[in-house]
């Protein structure tokens, strides 16, 4: 459960800090799972993907292979992993940013940054773009000099505190195109106070702070809205530069290095990458739930720096958002903030009109001939590239957390065979699941993957479309599926998945690697057919990201109280033919299907 924005009391003196992280020193550090274990979990973990489970032949010698690797070159990187633990409270944070997000070559946007879309208001505030930008830009300043004062409430689950050095990295931060690998500096929220605004591509540097005091509402609502004018009564913007961070990263490095031969750009550039977040004021109108989540995913490519993680968007008609670069920071933490600012709009009064000091300006770009190439060329990849990609939204009322409790079931266990039986409907088959599993309560923690299909699962999606099983033993296969995916999804957030054990012994591995890591079933095991995670809240109508492999989808999942939602992301025409649009139905179908069964067996209990 999320907690709301508290603010502790600074004393006179100014010195003092809050308690965001006064749990750190006591977080444990991420353990190296036992071997045995980790190999015992894969074995079960693979099962489902042979024709005939565990006694299919290949499986059994498959096995051979696991069990030869547990006597030989295992115990040799399990040691050496283990002595590479020893001295550090995080051995996969060595790692994991480089080999997860700043090494990866695509685009950031559409494919690897994460979005929100904020729920629409029936208010002054929900309808006005400069209102709405002016409200949201003063509550995210509350909220990041929360952070600074460290008076932002530490997270604590079951009375666990989570990690919270990723709140660190929300502001005055941004990733910088590097060949091979993107950096990703940190810059002085103190010798930073502007926020950056985007409209019609043009970049203004606004100014939140003047003489060490903050701006108020009123100012910054003038100051935006004098943006607002000044960015619509000049002529378009010929060289869209926003439009470069839509490409390849290597092309984006290529091109910002040519961007930062001049010292104009090399002051611009440097003044967005360590602005405290990003504003943008798009003019475009969306109205259905797949507009706005189309603009919250990716916009359309200029109007935009995707290399902040964290980017703000209102649209001319009010509705509002946040997207997120992934490489520093999960999901989590933005939720929260995210979370907070809707329901902090919701009690607020539009700022009255009042004349203030311009506090802002426009940055300004020298674009070479070279340069304004490499920018077309950018729109039309980036034109290109959203438009093979498919969007649809699932969302179903009337079943959610409080329908799923009275079916004394796990709601995000619910919600995963739901997808599982879902795809099967669709496919016939079952495939590699990945769900983002929170490893916060270590430090530095970030994720482990827990692997959704388990031979529980399967069962379960067979029985369920078998016309012979009964309702019962259709609910029995559910329960235990259920019950199979609570505890893998515990293990995984204590740490023990297998995912990340094997990915820190094959970098362990300095001689050739055992056939334990050759065979086609590790690469197809981890191979995210379905990509799916749960981040949940009652202010966004979305939430979702793209698939991470060409023949899959993104599910992008919130369970609330009383309704369902899952973004569904799919490449147009892939290989094994999916469609964004029979994923809902199937989804749609699958849900029922599960209520009326569930509700009927409640119903039965009480009789």
């Amino acid at each position: 459960m999320l907690k709301t924005l508290r603010m502790t009391v600074r004393h006179k003196s100014g010195t003092s800090k809050g308690s965001l992280f006064e749990h750190q020193d006591r977080l444990p550090s991420l353990p190296v799972p036992p071997l045995s274990k980790t190999l015992e979990r894969y074995k079960r973990s693979i099962q489902p993907y042979y024709v005939r489970g565990a006694s299919d032949p290949e499986y059994l010698r498959y096995c051979s292979v696991i069990d030869d690797f547990a006597k030989t070159q295992g115990p040799k990187l399990q040691q050496k992993l283990e002595q590479f633990a020893s001295d550090k409270r995080n051995w996969l944070s060595h790692w994991w940013d480089d080999y997860a997000y700043l090494t990866y070559r695509d685009p950031v946007s559409p494919f690897v940054s994460y979005f929100f879309h904020h729920k629409e208001l029936n208010s002054k505030i929900g309808k006005d773009q400069v209102t709405k930008a002016a409200c949201l830009a003063s509550k995210a300043l509350d909220f990041m000099e929360a952070i600074e004062k460290e008076t932002l409430e530490p997270e604590l689950i079951k009375n666990n505190p989570f990690c919270m050095e990723s709140f660190k990295w929300m502001f005055n931060n941004c990733r910088v195109p590097e060949p091979d690998r993107d950096a990703n500096p940190r810059f002085s929220p103190e010798q930073n106070r502007y926020m950056i605004v985007i409209a019609n591509n043009r970049f203004y540097k606004l100014l939140h702070h003047v003489d060490g005091e903050r701006v108020g509402l009123a100012d910054l609502a003038a100051n935006i809205q004098a943006i607002r004018t000044h960015s619509d009564t000049l002529p378009p913007v010929k060289n869209a530069v926003g439009a470069l961070t839509s490409t390849n990263r290597d092309v984006w490095a290529t091109n910002y290095a040519e961007l930062a031969k001049s010292p104009v750009n090399k002051q611009s550039l440097r003044a967005i990458q360590a602005s405290s977040f990003v504003l943008c004021l798009d003019d475009d109108y969306p109205t259905t739930i797949e507009q706005q989540s189309r603009n919250a995913w990716h916009g359309n490519g200029t109007n935009r720096w995707f290399d902040k993680p964290v980017q703000f968007f209102v649209s001319r008609n009010g509705t509002s958002g946040f997207l997120g670069e992934h490489s520093k920071m999960d999901g989590t933490p933005t939720l929260r903030m995210n979370d907070w600012l809707v329901r902090e709009l919701e009690k607020m009064q539009p700022p009255e009109d009042t004349y203030s000091t311009p506090l802002f300006r426009e940055l300004q770009f020298d674009v070479s001939p070279k340069t304004q190439t490499a920018i077309e060329d950018a729109k039309a990849s980036f034109d290109k590239t959203v438009n093979a990609l498919d969007l649809r939204v699932w969302q179903f009322h009337g079943l959610g957390k409080s329908h799923i409790k009275l079916f004394k079931a796990s709601p995000d266990a619910f919600i995963q065979m739901l997808i599982q039986l879902a795809y099967y409907k669709y496919t016939g088959t079952v495939r590699p699941t990945y769900e983002s599993a929170s490893t916060r309560k270590y430090f530095a923690g970030r994720t482990e993957t827990c692997r959704s299909v388990s031979n529980e699962s399967l069962h379960f999606v067979r029985t369920w479309e078998d016309v012979s099983a009964t309702k019962e033993q259709k609910i029995a296969a559910f329960r235990n599926a259920a019950s199979a995916h609570v505890e893998y999804i515990t293990a995984a957030s204590d740490g023990r998945g297998v995912d990340r054990h094997l990915f820190g012994l094959a970098q362990m591995c300095e001689e050739e690697k055992h056939d334990f890591f050759k065979d086609p079933i590790f690469a197809y095991s981890s191979y995210w057919y379905l990509s799916t995670s749960q981040l949940s809240s009652e202010q966004f109508n979305g939430y979702g990201w793209a698939p991470v492999v060409p023949e899959g989808l993104g599910l992008a999942y919130m369970v609330n109280n009383d309704w369902l939602h899952v973004n569904v992301t799919v490449f147009k025409n892939n290989q094994l033919g999916l469609e964004a649009d029979k994923m809902v139905y199937y989804l749609g179908l699958a849900a029922r299907e599960l209520k009326e069964a569930l509700a009927s067996e409640n119903l039965k209990a009480k009789l």
